[in-house]
């Protein structure tokens, strides 16, 4: 071993024996099918957790559920899920909720211009209903005008399924509101709003061909709409809305944001905006909220402004407490990022353009809250290919002669970051844990959550795979974020787990294992027709601070535990 090797193991053992809030412990390996694939973990009662997996292989396709045991960390049962006819039957969604498994469905009749959609159950023993119970079928005349999302409610006892839709082209969007009790598993109420509350990417799209290369690029703008919900235990439904500003323009994109409320006892929606000094693009939001009078929602927000010579850039992160009483702003708290931040994450004004920014956490501890997000690039790629022929031409579908291309979505996930909102409502902080990862994916986009953020009453833990040779540069205080290797595979990387301290902000990291074998998985399911929604979490609570994860190697797979302080 050489001496920078020995130096390397010391550090990290160092840093293991000061820091022992977290213990990792393995399962045994499972017995599967390594064609079936882990598409994401379920949550369950104390003692159990589920998986949803798909198996696919030559010309058919199976979907199974299984139950684990949160002890042992072994399957319990394994029940696959039939499906009628794979060409117009499409899993929507699996959730758990009240002591079973939905499985909800979505089926198109093109001949009646009818989507259907349909649930059915697997319970804790194992039994699986055989009977497709309908809970709204809504007309169209093309299979892409119609979204279903399912959003359980804190508490896991009820539903809320939002059904956009629209019968034909010409006629504007809807959104129905259908509220389920789990446990009786019956419709309560339908609620309408005239919104395209759609959840869906509609990038407009500039195509860039080169003779020389044969290679070109697509920049997307922005989607807008429906940017995220939050489904409380009183039934209240709250959502964003982003809209476009009167200064709106295709060079500048301007928009305002809004917060959708539709009380339990109402069935309009009232809006309330959510003005900020000049209008800025938010691409999504989180909610949190810990009381019946209060809803705090949260996001980053992002202005280009384009300018001869150098474009101006903002990035920053802001929280909104509206008072639910007067549907009034109680509070509001803006903080960009100064040149100091964006150094650290890689942000000059060229490439500042490029990254977006998305929350995915708020986690109230104290008298603070916390907020967790990530800063990513996506970029898509043209992938040409050349058929023979006389006949010349550029097109999508395939023919003689013609040059052919399929889209890439490229993915460089750069930074975790951990803002700190004090009980005066200011941003005291704010904290980045590097985060190196970078995937592409083909003819699908797909945002991956490639971490995990755990909050306990002392420290917010990140966890994710890095690459082996960044734990040694972390323990430079001057290390420079360039310097810092990406991940472009899970073998090979380690899965690292960083401690933020909530009262100093100081970060501590160790090596929680090196994926040699077994490795932590967060991208799970890949083909573009099984992938989980880009919120679908890559781990499962459990009590007194613990977590279970999946981990994997080449098919074979286990879970593993994590107990924290």
């Amino acid at each position: 071993m050489t001496l920078k090797s020995i130096t390397t193991v010391c550090l990290i053992i160092l840093s293991s024996l000061a820091f022992s809030q977290a213990i990792m412990t393995n399962g045994p390996e499972l017995d599967n099918d390594r064609d079936s694939k882990m598409n994401r973990m379920l949550k369950g009662d104390d003692n159990s957790f589920y998986a949803y997996r798909v198996r696919s292989k030559g010309k058919g396709t199976s979907f199974f559920i299984e139950k684990y045991d949160k002890s042992s960390l072994k399957p319990v049962f394994s029940k696959e899920i039939s499906l009628d006819d794979e060409r117009r039957t499409k899993i929507e969604d699996v959730e758990y909720c009240q002591g079973n498994v939905f499985i909800f469905r979505r089926q198109y009749d093109k001949k009646a211009d009818m989507m259907t959609l349909f649930y059915q159950t697997i319970s804790s023993s194992g039994v699986v209903s055989d009977v497709l119970k309908e809970i709204v079928s809504v007309p169209s005349d093309h299979y892409e005008f119609v979204s279903f999302d399912i959003y359980p409610n804190p508490s896991n006892t009820k539903f809320l399924i939002k059904s956009s839709h629209k019968p034909d082209k010409k006629t504007a969007y809807q959104t129905d509101f259908i509220l389920m009790d789990a446990s009786n598993q019956k419709k309560l109420w339908t609620k309408t709003v005239d919104e395209k509350l759609f959840t869906n990417t509609e990038n407009k799209t500039i195509n860039f061909f080169s003779s020389a290369t044969g290679i070109g690029t697509m920049v997307d703008l922005e989607d807008v709409g429906f940017i995220g919900l939050h489904f409380d235990d009183n039934d209240n439904i709250y959502f964003g809305y982003t809209s476009p500003a009167k200064l709106w323009s295709p060079k500048e994109e301007r928009y305002k944001l809004s917060l959708g409320i539709i009380n339990a006892n109402e069935t309009d929606a009232k809006y309330v905006e959510l003005a900020f000094d000049d209008d800025y693009f938010v691409r999504d939001i989180e909610f949190s909220k810990t009381n019946n009078n209060e809803i705090v929602v949260g996001g980053y927000i992002k202005d280009v402004q384009e300018r001869k010579g150098r474009d101006l850039i903002k990035v920053g992160i802001f929280s909104f407490s509206v008072d639910l009483k007067n549907n009034t702003i109680k509070s509001k708290s803006v903080k960009f990022f100064d040149d100091e931040m964006l150094a650290k994450l890689e942000s000059s004004s060229k490439r500042a353009k490029k990254f977006k920014y998305k929350l995915d956490y708020i986690f109230p501890i104290g008298d603070a809250v916390y907020y967790v997000g990530e800063q990513y690039r996506e970029q898509q790629v043209i992938r040409y290919t050349n058929t023979t022929g006389t006949m010349g031409g550029v097109g999508r579908a395939g023919g003689v002669g013609m040059r052919t291309y399929d889209v890439d979505y490229e993915y460089e996930y750069m930074d975790v970051i951990v803002a700190k909102l004090n009980s005066k409502g200011e941003f005291e902080w704010i904290k980045n844990l590097p985060l190196r990862q970078v995937m592409k994916l083909e003819n699908a986009p797909h945002v991956f959550k490639q971490y995990i953020a755990v909050a306990t009453n002392n420290n917010i833990y990140v966890l994710c795979d890095d690459h082996p040779k960044n734990i040694e540069r972390y323990s430079k205080a001057d290390f420079e974020p360039k310097d810092l290797k990406s991940v472009s595979g899970i073998h090979g990387s380690n899965f690292v787990c960083n401690q933020l301290n909530l009262k100093t902000g100081v970060v501590t990291r160790i090596v929680l294992m090196k994926n040699e074998d077994y490795c932590f998985a967060p991208i799970q399911e890949r083909n573009p027709s099984f992938m989980p929604p880009s919120d679908c979490e890559i781990f499962v609570s459990g009590n007194n601070s613990e977590i279970y994860i999946y981990t994997e190697d080449r098919g074979r797979d286990r879970f593993a535990k994590i107990k924290f302080d």
